[in-house]
């Protein structure tokens, strides 16, 4: 991944919601740019309000706000944000969403079910979006949903190469369930490693799963588990435990998105992993025992990727070595 730091031009603006202005922070000073000023808040009536503070006609705007918990205020902000500058005459603007909520309902699975991932990607060009920057969507046949252009981010690389640094001896590089078994193995070949896939199945609409068998040679190795999310906790956990009863030594984990819903951070810290890793494309609590928990921040592949959107540059040539 190459990163090269350079010039900003005057006509670019980076804007944040309430979901998490801390990574919006963090890639305005990889840009070495002020945060646009803006403000966005709710009535009395929960109604949201956003007010654009700064001049933004004619400028390149975008819009950082991942539409994690509360899923729903924080995606209707972002809407109202981006109706917002492209009433003020915003020349282009981008939604800069490192996770995309309801990623998960990308396909009717039963009968009389939506396909919300289709319905927000439908809003946010409504409301006036004209690009979008994501990172690690769950399902790729999102990118399809939209008629603009969609730079997709992957995050697989900075988890990579930090378990690369660590040198570890037999390691095995584990998908979650086969629908992951793709970039696993991407990772997997990244740090020249066997695969090996769990499968599962899902058993209701809670988020309940059974991990039914481990496919590939795991004993005596080092298992490094990867998702795009981790939810709750329990399928990652319950993961790892089928890991160590196959014979693996230590059990890693790593996953793009901490959604961390429910006791996810109490299950994790009671877990067998040796160590959790994530990045920040979503805030995480500061308080309870993290102590297995390590978070790579993505502030500087999205202010790269934003520099070269901004500069009409490739965004792909990121992850092959190019400038």
């Amino acid at each position: 991944m190459t990163l090269n730091k350079g010039p900003v031009i005057d006509d670019l603006r980076i804007f944040s919601g309430n979901s998490h202005p801390a990574l919006a922070q963090a890639v305005c000073d990889y840009l070495d740019l002020p945060l646009g000023q803006a403000e966005v808040f709710k009535f009395a009536n929960d109604n949201s309000f956003v007010r654009i503070l700064e001049n933004v006609r004619q400028r390149d705007v975008f819009i950082v706000q991942p539409t994690g918990s509360p899923v729903n205020d924080n995606l209707m902000e972002l809407l109202i944000m981006i109706d917002a500058c492209k009433r003020a005459s915003a020349g282009r603007i981008t939604a800069v969403m490192p996770y995309y909520g309801y990623g998960r309902t990308d396909k009717k699975d039963q009968p009389r079910v939506p396909i919300t991932a289709r319905l927000v990607a439908d809003l946010l060009t409504t409301a006036g979006a004209d690009r979008l920057l994501t990172v690690d969507l769950h399902a790729g046949q999102i990118q399809g949903f939209f008629n603009i252009p969609v730079d997709e981010l992957t995050a697989m690389t900075l988890m990579a190469d930090y378990f690369r640094a660590k040198e570890i001896d037999d390691l095995v590089v584990v998908a979650v369930d086969i629908g992951i078994s793709k970039r696993a193995r991407d990772v997997a070949e990244y740090l020249d490693v066997p695969l090996a896939i769990i499968e599962k199945r899902r058993l209701d609409n809670a988020d309940h799963t059974e991990t039914l068998n481990v496919i590939g040679d795991v004993k005596g190795k080092v298992a490094l588990t990867f998702d795009d999310e981790i939810l709750t906790g329990g399928t990652t956990v319950n993961a790892g435990n089928a890991l160590l009863e196959s014979g693996v030594t230590q059990v890693y984990c790593c996953a793009t998105h901490p959604v961390f819903a429910r006791r996810a951070y109490e299950i994790i810290a009671d877990s067998a992993f040796k160590e959790v890793v994530v990045t920040d494309t979503l805030p995480l609590m500061t308080e309870g025992n993290q102590d297995k928990l390590k978070v790579l921040s993505i502030a500087s592949l999205l202010g790269e990727a934003i520099r070269r959107i901004h500069r009409g540059q490739s965004v792909g040539e990121l992850f092959n070595g190019h400038s």
